[in-house]
Formats: C-alpha cells, structure tokens, sequence
C-alpha cells in the first residue's frame, strides 16, 4: 500500500485562548494518522495560526498551507484539521477551498467531525458544518456586540487603544480611560500646528518624525511606529480629544456609540468598508 503524506493545519481565533490548543488539534491529528495504515505525517508540513480569526481565509499559516498544496511537486496528499471550523467559519470559504484542495488532488480530512474529501457525501457535509460554524461565528459576534453595548452604557471603555488615554481595569470586570501625561502634551500640540498655525496634516507628520517624538502604537503586525498623514487625521477627528470618552461623561447631544460597522463582502476575502451603521442601532 502507498504511504499516504499528510500535513496538518491547526488555528485558535483569539488571543484570550490557550496557545495549547495549537498542540492538542495537531496531538489529535497525529493521533489519527496513527490508527490509519500507512499515513504519515509530515513533521516540516505542520502549519498554523494563532490568534487569528476564521472569517477570513488571508493568514499567513493557512496561505503557506495552499500554496502547498498547489504547488507542482506536491510535497504531501492529504491534510488533516481537527474540525472544519479551524480551516475556515464562512461557508463561502469552506465550500471553496474544498473545491480548490479537490482540483489540486489533495485529500481534506477533519478527524474531529470524520469528514473525509473522499467520500461521496464530502461536499455535503462540509457544507453543512460551514453553515453551521457561519452560524456560531454570526451568533458569537452579536453576544460579543451585546456586551461592548452594555459596557458602553454604564460608561465603561470598549476596548482598543486611544493615543492620549491609558485604559484602567476596575474591580468589577470593567475599564475606564485615564488620560497619559506625556502622551496628552503630544495631542495638545497637534491641535494648534493645525488650527492656528496652519500646518497641513503632512507637515505636521514631518514635524513630529524629525524632532523624534513617538507616534501612537501601530496595529497588529504592522511594525513602524512614525507618524503618518493617518495618524494626524485620526487624532483631529476623534471626539475622545474633546473629552467626549464614554457615554456617561459625554453631553447628551453628542454620546455616540456604535456609530459605524464594518461590511463585509463574501468575494473580498475578509476586506470590506466602514460605513455609518444605522441610526436605531446608535447609541446616545
């Protein structure tokens, strides 16, 4: 019989999880191969990605993963995940790379659910646990959605950093912004470059970089840390600048939460655009 190569593919979505659960899907992988005659995995075709969620299928370990897989000297036949859900939570997604692993010739087997790509109910069944898992992963997002709401409402921060603020963990489980001294002289030197002296956006950037002055922390897996035309825009349009931090000490005319949402389109692959969500779900 001809030995079977088989790579694994392994994810965990947030950073609040156990980096373990990397090893226990690839353990529960192993073990699998392990009880099917002449399955071998591929210690340097193990592939993962932590931390990063499974609504969009533009990660580093899974892109390393098809490229594989497409390549011409295939270097393994089947690939192994735990569940469906760990490949992707769209089902756009998970009937697509189904599809795309079935024309490269490239086995897919979740060891977890015992969906095989081979067998003749595989399209089937993957599309109903991609529905499903679309489903948990819709549902996941309203009840993360209804908490940030109930903590904005009594006044608490939502998450995410703010230049200028440092966030303060309370008792109860909540967290308010506290203004950074040193991070507060910056903003309140921005303002005036622009409203009274009459620097442009750019010239302001300029000015900043050259005298060495540390811009605000850039996003996950970006690395600069300069001050660009963005960075400026973002502090002379955000409202927290004018005191206006949480709804509870904002005025009343102006106490806005969730005013925006992101959209996203099943082709885009996880791009989309942020637009003015609609007004009954605004919160004042």
């Amino acid at each position: 019989m001809r030995e079977l190569r088989c790579a694994i593919y392994a994810r965990f979505s947030s950073d609040r999880q156990s980096p373990t659960s990397i090893s226990d899907q690839i353990r529960k992988c192993r073990d699998y191969a392990a009880r099917q005659p002449s399955w071998l995995v591929l210690d340097q075709h193990i592939y993962s990605d932590e931390a990063v969620s499974g609504a969009s299928t533009e990660r580093q370990g899974l892109q390393k993963l098809l490229a594989a897989a497409g390549a011409r000297s295939r270097p393994f036949d089947c690939i192994l995940i735990d569940d469906t859900s760990r490949l992707t939570r769209k089902l756009a997604d998970a009937l697509n790379l189904y599809e795309r692993l079935t024309f490269a010739g490239v086995r897919l087997v979740a060891v977890s659910q015992g969906v095989d790509s081979e067998s003749s109910q595989a399209e089937l069944l993957i599309g109903v646990h991609g529905l499903i898992d679309a489903v948990y992963w819709r549902e996941l997002g309203q009840k993360t959605h209804r908490g940030m709401q109930g903590l904005a409402l009594r006044g608490f921060h939502t998450g995410g950093r703010c230049f200028g603020y440092k966030s303060i963990k309370l008792k109860d489980s909540g967290a308010r912004l506290e203004i950074d001294g040193a991070e507060a002289e910056i903003i309140n030197r921005i303002y005036p470059l622009y409203a009274e002296s009459g620097y442009s956006m750019k010239r302001i950037a300029h000015t900043l970089n050259a005298e060495g002055v540390l811009a605000p922390q850039p996003q996950k897996g970006r690395f600069s840390r300069s001050w660009c035309v963005s960075s400026v825009r973002h502090i002379l349009l955000n409202t927290r600048y004018a005191g206006k931090n949480n709804l509870e000490h904002a005025s009343q005319d102006s106490r806005t939460w969730n005013g925006q949402k992101s959209v996203q389109a099943a082709a885009t692959d996880g791009m989309g655009d942020i637009r003015d969500a609609p007004s009954e779900d605004r919160y004042r």
